[in-house]
């Protein structure tokens, strides 16, 4: 139905790209945080999208300088323990997908 290259994540992974929707899922609700309310006025809408425009420009502004998105610590360790298995997998497999799983899974 559809093509291995299209859900086999092993390339991204290897690489450190992103292999989730999540950035986009914590954007929408950090969104809904910011304006507290499903209808909010025009000026509020405003002046709350004004503020998240230089926020969001600020980190734009990092990264063009260099500086790497944050990650979260957690997130860096799974991912370092990730490639590890990728790198240096086991010689039983079924030991090696349940590491994966479970690093997939924490």
């Amino acid at each position: 139905m559809f093509e291995i290259d299209f859900w086999n994540m092993h390339r991204r992974t290897t690489q450190s790209l992103m292999r989730t929707n999540n950035s986009a899922e914590a954007y929408n609700r950090r969104i809904r945080s910011v304006f507290q309310c499903a209808h909010p006025t025009l000026w509020v809408f405003l002046q709350k999208l004004i503020n998240e425009e230089t926020g969001t420009h600020a980190d734009i502004l990092h990264i063009c300088a260099g500086q790497p998105p944050k990650k979260e610590k957690r997130n860096e360790r799974l991912e370092i323990r990730l490639l590890n298995l990728l790198g240096n997998p086991h010689r039983d497999i079924s030991v090696q997908i349940n590491s994966i799983a479970y690093n997939i899974s924490l």
